[in-house]
């Protein structure tokens, strides 16, 4: 009846002490100060369930020896697991519980009995819970007691009487310590254990994340170190593309100030003069549009545009190229369609797009602006029969490329337009991308969010 009774109080002591509650959270206790209130618990239990089996046995003193400890357990576990003072609780486990083994030796048999277990026991539990700056403190202590008590039996052998009745006794006894022991030393090295192997995952984690982060850092870099180069050779051709018109610009006039032409010749210096100064206002403003969103972060305001009313006043500029190349520009869109779009970058993106589209469409080519819908959603095309672009090319396409492109008619540009349509119609919450036109030319397609009227 005592084994039932005692194997089912250890079965429930394991279920409890696999919780947080008696032991203390992992979070809050570290590993020394649980393995401490592991061994606290299961002292108070098997030493409470010593006091009756001593006494039965013949052993009172040993019995009242065990009273004291089970009430010693549970001031030690007090003091550690709800007062926090588990330092002191520690120091007073290491010189009790050896004075108090050191009593039972000579009331226990001495080294007849099973004493020099428990001695191994507390050093044991002292040496897992202690600072290492505390072994030579404590080892030599428990080293001391125990070599001490010995020479002494050994000198004064008939000083420590034989307290067991029987054989059968002594044989009880010996079992009862051995078990309870090892079930203390069982959580001790379970506890390490798990530990150890929960704290190995953690770190095997952590190197694992940091892993990532270095690799995302590194790729990260490796994008800042592209992204500057790319910025670095972008403004030395946008120098060099400024200079250069600016060159021609003045030495045009210095022609038309200085020489006598023909008007056949003065019209036709006119005509590059007014063309050499489009591209540098285009290229400037794509430049100095692009710089501000990257500098100063592109402050959008949402509003209802009319598509078609802002397509046919916004490009009137493209529309007067267009015609001097001969090309016909067609917009189809609805009269009262209307998008949420931030104005201002709505007609960068369009005017851009449709640029391009002029730039590489020969003469008498033809450029289709139309509108698209479904149920939430615009999709403004910008179609022509142009040029068309090639599969290396469309890779690159939205990306920054530091160099300059030049149309049907030597239009020269830094290809830059398209990056900063992508990065403005993104920031209205829409998407921008390519098509490729079965026969030839080129489509892109722009989406935005439809205004509430027009759902």
């Amino acid at each position: 009846m005592f084994i039932i009774i005692r194997n089912y109080f250890v079965a429930k002591l394991s279920k409890w002490l696999s919780g947080n509650f008696i032991i203390g959270n992992p979070q809050k206790f570290s590993l020394e100060e649980r393995i401490f209130n592991t061994f606290c618990v299961i002292a108070i239990v098997a030493l409470f369930l010593e006091i009756p089996f001593n006494y039965y046995i013949g052993l009172k003193t040993v019995a009242l020896i065990c009273v004291f400890g089970t009430a010693f357990s549970a001031m030690l576990y007090y003091l550690s697991r709800y007062k926090r003072k588990t330092t002191l609780a520690i120091y007073a486990l290491g010189i009790v519980a050896n004075l108090t083994f050191l009593l039972n030796y000579f009331y226990n048999s001495g080294i007849f009995g099973p004493n020099l277990v428990l001695f191994c026991l507390v050093l044991l539990i002292t040496v897992v819970v202690v600072p290492k700056e505390q072994f030579k403190i404590w080892i030599p202590f428990n080293l001391v007691i125990v070599f001490g008590v010995l020479t002494f039996e050994h000198l004064y052998p008939n000083v420590i009487p034989n307290a067991y009745t029987s054989s059968l006794s002594k044989t009880i006894d010996f079992a009862v310590t051995y078990f309870v022991a090892a079930l203390l030393i069982y959580f001790t090295i379970s506890f390490i254990r798990r530990n150890y192997d929960h704290e190995r995952k953690i770190v095997f984690q952590k190197n694992m994340e940091i892993q990532e982060q270095s690799f995302k850092i590194l790729e990260q870099n490796r994008e800042l170190e592209k992204l500057n180069s790319e910025k670095a050779k972008l403004f030395s051709i946008v120098a060099h593309d400024i200079r250069s018109p600016l060159s021609s610009i003045l030495g045009y006039l210095e022609v038309l100030a200085e020489t006598d032409m023909t008007e056949q010749e003065n019209k036709q210096i006119k005509h590059r003069l007014l063309q050499v100064t489009k591209d540098t206002s285009e290229m400037l403003a794509n430049v100095l549009a692009w710089s501000k969103s990257q500098l100063d972060g592109a402050r959008v305001d949402l509003v209802p545009v009319n598509v078609k009313g802002e397509l046919m006043k916004g490009l009137s500029l493209e529309t007067n190229i267009a015609l001097k190349k001969k090309i016909d520009i067609q917009i189809d869109a609805e009269d009262e369609l209307l998008i949420e779009a931030d104005l201002n970058m709505f007609q960068i993106v369009i005017r851009n797009l449709v640029n391009n589209a002029i730039k590489f469409t020969p003469e008498g080519g033809k450029v289709w602006i139309y509108t698209e819908k479904n149920m939430e959603t615009c999709f403004i095309k910008v179609k022509d029969n142009g040029l068309g672009i090639t599969k290396i090319e469309q890779d690159s396409l939205f990306k920054l490329r530091a160099l300059s492109t030049f149309g049907t008619n030597n239009e020269k540009g830094v290809g830059l337009g398209l990056l900063l349509c992508k990065e403005f119609v993104e920031l209205q919450g829409g998407r921008i991308w390519y098509e490729a036109n079965e026969a030839m030319g080129s489509t892109f397609v722009v989406s935005f969010n439809l205004n509430k009227k027009n759902l």
